[in-house]
Formats: structure tokens, sequence, C-alpha cells
């Protein structure tokens, strides 16, 4: 199975939602769509300090009669022959369509003199410009920013219904895994993928929590997935074949159906996908190098509801690999141009290559040799 095919297959989660303040509210999700509840502005006003005159008495010299501040709600009537000193936010007078500002301002004799250069309606903003009552402010499915949170203050919206934070749980597997606050003999591994997944995730916006380590057990692995209350769970390790991989076999006693039992694409082909209707585990492969592009090219996708962008880029070198699967070729993307990693020759247990990369490359299931100054379609990893 294909990247794409895996990723189509995945089941949609069931959202709930909860109600969060404005001071929480960034990178969550809307619900629901948010509809105006008030105009924007909600009166006509000035963008600017000046004098509000009606533009059809330019040409004459105008007396100026009274000051305007913000939040002054009078119903100020200009007459003919005069003008107000208006200030920035505050309510155009009615007869009044233009704003002179005070850099332009020419006083003789205590009148306005406006200058020729001035337009109609300079400075003017309207009613409902921005936006009208009942038109729909943000729409359910929205990231917010901290944009979109000045824009619903604007409204006096406080609280926002969101989609309830989806629960990440991790788990590493394998007994030769040491946590990196331990100390690990020659003969021991340090567990790198935990923190480099949750520091992946982390990067896009999700929150996840470390579960620990699972070793190598049937009834351990039974026991420690039956009590995860996570919506969606990561295990890195226990992917293969091999005779002390038994994610599989506990996944299949507890329930879960397989969505995917490998991907035709290396690295990464052990990777698989379960669901019991209402948790979805992801198996990664125990490799860093796997199973850190393999949850960037299947998990973030997964959560974030949409596919990575593709940027478009030129190979700086000719690049040879086993046609009938897809591969990963790792990269610097730079000025459009993609040059490889240590000559795409690494393996999948490696970390170096990462760090030295920004980009990947996903080749088709067909080729076996990208030419020097081909054109393809990167995707950036940091």
């Amino acid at each position: 199975m294909l990247i794409n095919e895996a990723i189509k297959k995945l089941p949609q989660l069931e959202l709930s939602s909860e109600f969060v303040t404005l001071k929480d509210a960034v990178n969550r999700i809307l619900f629901e769509d948010i509809f105006a509840i008030k105009n924007l502005p909600s009166f006509d006003n000035s963008a600017l300090d000046g004098y509000a005159i009606n533009y059809a008495t330019k040409d004459m010299p105008l007396s100026v009669v009274d000051t305007i501040f913000a939040g002054d709600m009078r119903n100020k009537i200009l007459q003919n022959g005069t003008c107000v000193k208006i200030m920035t936010g505050a309510k155009i007078p009615k007869n009044s369509d233009t704003i002179v500002p005070f850099e332009d301002a020419i006083i003789e004799n205590e009148k306005l003199i406006v200058s020729s250069k001035i337009k109609q309606f300079n400075a003017y903003r309207y009613k409902g410009e921005e936006v009208k009552v009942g038109e729909i402010l943000l729409k359910s499915g929205t990231k917010l920013n901290s944009a979109d949170v000045m824009l619903l203050a604007s409204q006096g919206i406080f609280c926002v219904k969101v989609q309830k934070s989806i629960k990440i749980g991790i788990f590493s597997s394998g007994n030769e895994l040491v946590e990196p606050w331990n100390n690990a003999s020659e003969e021991q591994i340090y567990n790198a993928n935990a923190a480099g997944l949750m520091a992946l995730l982390l990067s896009f916006g999700f929150n996840s929590s470390y579960k620990g380590v699972i070793k190598d057990s049937l009834q351990m692995t039974i026991s420690a997935i039956n009590s995860d209350d996570s919506d969606i769970l990561i295990c890195s390790g226990g992917a293969s074949a091999g005779e002390a991989d038994y994610m599989k076999t506990a996944l299949i006693s507890l329930g879960f159906d397989e969505i995917f039992g490998f991907l035709n694409i290396r690295p990464g082909r052990p990777t698989k996908a379960y669901s019991n209707g209402k948790k979805i585990i992801f198996v990664l492969p125990g490799n860093p190098m796997a199973a850190f592009i393999m949850a960037f090219l299947i998990i973030v996708p997964f959560l974030k509801n949409e596919a990575h962008t593709k940027i478009k880029a030129t190979l700086n070198e000719s690049v040879k690999v086993k046609s009938g699967r897809q591969n990963l070729v790792l990269g610097q993307f730079e000025n459009g141009n993609f040059s490889l990693v240590n000559g795409n020759n690494y393996g999948s247990g490696m970390i170096t290559p990462l760090v030295k990369s920004n980009a990947i490359y996903i080749t088709n299931i067909d080729e076996s040799e990208i030419c020097n100054g081909s054109e393809i379609f990167v995707y950036k990893i940091s």
C-alpha cells in the first residue's frame, strides 16, 4: 500500500467539543460557524485625527465649532459652513463625509482652509464595512490564530466552542531501550523515538503524553494498551515480524481491526494502523529515522486533516533507487534546489541524516533513477 492510499483508509475520528475562553483559544479548532452579532465598525467613524467636513463645502473657509472624541456618542449634525475637530475612532457627525488630517489642515483666522489634495470620503470608516451582522465571522474547522482572537473580541465574544483536544499517547517498546534520563550500558540503546515523535507532533501544534517503554512480553503489551485512555496511540517498535514483536497479536486479541499492515515504501515498510471504532493505534518501526518519517508522512496529515504542501524543486544530482516501491530521499531544499544528504546513502536506524535535512522526496513506484536537473516535488520537514 502506498502513502496516499494508507491515509485515505484511516477512519475519521469522532470529535467532541468544549468551550474555552479567548486566552486559551489560539491553535484550537472551531467546532461550529460563528456569526457576526455586531457590525464592524458599529458606527461611521474617523480613521484618524483631523477635521470632519462636508466635501461639498471644501472650497469655503469652515468655522471649527466643536471637538468630538472617541466615546462621544452625541448625534452631532454638521451645519453648512462649519467643521469639527474629530479624533481617531470618534463618531462622525451627520452631513460630514470627509476627514482632513491635522497634518494637512490649514487654519487661517480660526477657520479651516481645505487643501485641494484632499479627496472625498478620505479616512471615513463606514458602519459594517468590515463585517455586517449575520455574516459568517469564522467557519467551523478554522484553526484560530491571534488575529482571529482579536476579531472575536471585537464582537464581544469571550468564549468559543472548539474541538476537544485529541488525546495522543506515545509508547516505545523493546527490552534494549533505556530512557535518556537513565544511564545506558554499551549494549543498551537510549530511547530516542519517544522524544523525537513528541517534538515532531508539537511542531505541528499537537500535544502528546509519553506512556513509557513496553517490554517484550505479550501480556505486558496487552496490559499497556488495554489501560491506555488515549484517542490516538502511537507505538514505535514491535512493528516487524520478529519473534519478540507482540504488537499485532496483542491488538487483535483486544478487538482491534487492521487498517493496513505494511506500506510499500523504504524506509518504513512495517508501519501499521489499527482501529476498534473509537481509538486508532499506529505502530511505527523501531528504527528512529523510519519512525520519525512515517509519523511525519502518515500521522501528521491525519491529525491535521490535510495533506502536506508539495514544493517544486530541481534535483541537484542523480539518484538511483529500487523500483516497485516508494523510496524516501532526504535532502536540503534551498533556493528551489534539492540536494541529497549523504548521497542518499544511509540506513533507517540513523538520526544524523534527519538533522542534516529539511525536506524529503518520495519517489514514484516505477522510478529507478531520477536524473540531475529533474523537476520534482518535495515536502519540507523543518
